[in-house]
């Protein structure tokens, strides 16, 4: 899926040149400071959180976490538009494949049909993505951006760029390129075992390393 490949393309450059371009200033007080990670015990007194719990060795509790902190950044960065992660990732998979359709869009992203089924629904209503009957085959719908929707995608992209640089912060550009690189390993050979696998053709690190896992 190129198309998509070059949609992520734009925004790493696009997230490098955000934090060139942004003053110490802005990026010291572009996002909340989180709560001081300490608690109180039942006498009052406060002690500091250590990771040595053997939740952080867990890594299905570690990638749940990241998940809810990324989620929670891309949240705050664009809060002005209203738009969840799954929302900007269905109007980013439209936009690249116009004309695809609701299986197509859950087969792509890797989301089950009910959850993809909710959230074009959304957009539908609020008139982001227009729906159309296939000329090719009338018992299907073809999905496409609404002028509104496009605009949004264009607007979007200096808080996206924000919410990647502020993940990947605690990152060297290299640990950056390094994790990346893993993840991209775990979702390739591990993707037949999801519940949602992604189509093979959306999966372009498969083709470099075509001994994936395959469920049993």
């Amino acid at each position: 899926m190129g198309s998509v490949e070059c949609l992520e393309n734009r925004e790493m450059k696009a997230s490098r040149n955000a934090v060139l371009r942004a003053s110490p200033k802005q990026k010291q007080n572009s996002f909340p400071q989180g709560r001081d990670s300490t608690f109180k015990s039942k006498g009052g007194a406060a002690n500091k959180f250590t990771l040595d719990s053997p939740l952080y060795e867990r890594p299905g509790f570690l990638l749940w976490r990241v998940r809810h902190i990324a989620n929670s950044i891309f949240t705050y960065e664009c809060r002005e538009f209203d738009v969840t992660p799954p929302q900007y990732l269905v109007l980013a998979v439209v936009r690249e494949i116009p004309g695809t359709d609701q299986a197509g869009v859950s087969r792509t992203v890797g989301l089950d049909r009910f959850t993809t089924g909710l959230v074009l629904s959304n957009l539908i209503k609020r008139g982001l993505i227009v729906r159309e009957r296939s000329t090719e085959d009338r018992r299907s719908y073809m999905l496409r951006l609404s002028p509104r929707g496009l605009e949004l995608l264009k607007r979007i992209i200096p808080g996206v760029a924000r919410s990647r640089a502020r993940f990947f912060s605690p990152f060297t550009p290299r640990e950056e390129r390094v994790f990346i690189g893993m993840l991209q390993k775990l979702a390739t050979m591990l993707n037949n075992h999801a519940r949602a696998p992604v189509h093979e053709d959306a999966l372009p690190y498969a083709r470099r390393h075509p001994g994936r896992t395959s469920k049993k």
